[in-house]
């Protein structure tokens, strides 16, 4: 709070608090004015002219010792003129109070009594200028598209010309409600602030007001912060302390909204609990609410255009190499091909089957591999613009994993990677076969390149109503940290330069899984290999084919769960 003198933004409101209280300690009278500055009833009795339950407090924040108390001083015979203290009062709660106190002098002389006048303070201005402060958070906010770097200094404009301390709370995509910046008139009460928050972030499902906010995007008050309501959100010992010690607040919340969806909250804290925040206060923070939550919308689709644009660069950098690499083995074998074509035929002899043959064969594999390519970027095409369709029809995944497996075989071999199948019964469901297919070769080659040459298990089951399929390898696996982006376009938990591919094969994956009403997710540790998981819908099938074609239950052979 502020120091002991009136400071000239702050007003005396006209509510006067009389105490007169005899030099024995017998309260003489203590009005409803003086009740409602102190937060007490009025007392019968004080000791050594302190009132019961309140601390007068320096402009630090310390207590003022007993004896300096304005009512102490005066019964000691001092004429104390008028000053600004805090009072800490017994609901913890502080109030500015510009105090005087007057001995009263008995027919002897002696001091019989002291006069205690009393007045609460505003410490705001009297007329507040809601279009130079919103011209201020304009000229900040445009300032910077760097969000996070202007909603600090955005607070200081509310503390403390509105309230004793402000938050700026915000959801992520996630729906985790964090703290982004929060300041408090008082620099020790601040550091709490930042402490309890930290430790303690919002949980907007428990009562006072956050909650309201984010769930029916309306302005949300709570008058005081009260033991009662410390108790009733307190999550332990120590969160409840931190809240004791950052002390009581009203708090005005409003929604920090935009384009219709509720980004956050924007909360004013204010401990002068006589002050209630006012209609002008309430329209000027939900303006402010408003133009942050603009700016912030603004700098999010910076950010995602600027990534998009990134993603646009390596993406075209990746394609050109991925359609480079097999079209220069392609381009010398036809050329190759073509010379000795050429050469043969002018001396007159017949072209060797084997060598064109051998040619050809080179040519099949680079083309297949071109057109995988350009389906790939077909399909993220059909994705993006939502006209993936599915033809459903009534499929084995057993047989499915089966023949894909048997179409790998070959490649397995070159690189020493032996392929283990488990699928004891058929698994039958409504799926696209071509989908299906694509999935299961996804997950499979993808075992395979980062497999590193060990073991490479497929297993097929059915629980129920859903068909699962994991694909086990023992390669180079992947780190925490990567695997919720895997999924993702042009995402790939290594570099590109060992590695080759466009970084689509799991995004398209994911969409197709998702199209059958599916999940798919990856279990890993670096080092230790790599455990991706498929479940799908069976679809409308027959009661007696669940029944008579059901595994018994998981099995030791199969993949982990």
């Amino acid at each position: 709070m502020e120091g002991n003198e009136l400071d000239l933004s702050a007003r005396v409101m006209d509510a006067e608090g009389l105490a007169l209280v005899e030099h024995s300690g017998r309260v003489l009278a203590f009005n409803t004015h003086a009740c409602a500055h102190f937060g007490i009833p009025a007392p019968a009795t004080v000791e050594h002219g302190r009132l019961p339950g309140c601390e007068w407090l320096r402009s630090d924040g310390t207590p003022l010792p007993p004896d300096e108390a304005p009512l102490a001083r005066a019964l000691a015979g001092e004429q104390v003129d008028a000053a600004v203290w805090t009072v800490l009062r017994p609901d913890g709660t502080r109030l500015r109070l510009q105090a005087t106190a007057a001995p009263v002098k008995g027919g002897e002389g002696q001091v019989a009594a002291a006069l205690l006048r009393t007045y609460a303070v505003e410490s705001r201005p009297t007329v507040l200028d809601t279009s130079r402060l919103l011209a201020e958070a304009g000229a900040l906010l445009g300032a910077s598209v760097d969000a996070e770097a202007q909603l600090g200094p955005l607070l200081k404009l509310l503390v403390p010309a509105l309230g004793d301390g402000a938050l700026l709370v915000l959801r992520s995509p996630g729906k985790d409600v964090s703290v982004v910046a929060s300041l408090h008139v008082d620099a020790g009460r601040d550091v709490l602030l930042r402490e309890l928050l930290e430790r303690y972030p919002p949980d907007p499902t428990l009562p006072g007001g956050l909650s309201h906010v984010f769930v029916t995007g309306a302005v949300a008050r709570l008058c005081v912060m009260s033991e009662e309501h410390v108790t009733t959100i307190a999550r332990d010992v120590e969160h409840a302390r931190l809240m004791r010690e950052v002390g009581p607040h009203g708090c005005l919340s409003v929604p920090v909204g935009a384009r219709g969806n509720v980004l956050g909250a924007l909360m004013l804290l204010r401990s002068n609990v006589l002050h209630a925040f006012d209609a002008e206060e309430e329209r000027f923070l939900a303006e402010l609410a408003h133009r942050t939550a603009l700016y912030l919308e603004n700098a999010r689709l910076l950010r995602e255009a600027r990534e998009a644009v990134r993603q646009r660069d390596e993406f075209l950098g990746i394609a050109s190499h991925e359609l480079k690499t097999p079209l220069t083995p392609l381009s010398l074998k036809v050329q190759l091909l073509q010379k000795q074509v050429t050469v043969l035929a002018r001396e007159g002899k017949p072209v060797p089957t084997e060598r064109v043959s051998e040619t050809l064969d080179v040519v099949q594999r680079q083309v297949r591999r071109l057109s995988r390519l350009v389906d790939n970027l077909l399909d993220v095409s059909r994705i993006s613009a939502g006209r993936l369709r599915l033809e459903v029809e009534e499929l084995d995944l057993a047989s499915v994993a089966a023949e894909i497996l048997y179409r790998f075989s070959p490649a397995a071999q070159q690189q020493g990677t032996e392929l283990e199948l488990h699928a004891p019964v058929p698994v039958v469901g409504r799926w696209d076969r071509l989908r299906l297919e694509q999935v299961v070769t996804n997950l499979l080659s993808n075992a395979l390149k980062y497999g590193a040459g060990h073991p490479v298990a497929l297993a097929v089951e059915a629980h129920g109503t859903t068909a699962r399929l994991t694909v086990t390898d023992h390669g180079i696996g992947i780190a925490p940290e990567d695997l919720a982006r895997i999924f993702e376009r042009f995402e790939r938990a290594v570099s590109d330069r060992h590695y080759g591919g466009l970084g689509l094969g799991l995004y398209i994956t994911r969409q197709i899984v998702e199209a059958f009403g599916g999940t798919v997710q990856a279990q890993s540790e670096p080092g230790q290999g790599s455990t991706f998981i498929l479940e799908l819908p069976r679809g409308d099938i027959p009661e007696e084919w669940l029944t008579a074609h059901a595994a018994p239950g998981p099995s030791s052979e199969s993949g982990p769960d």
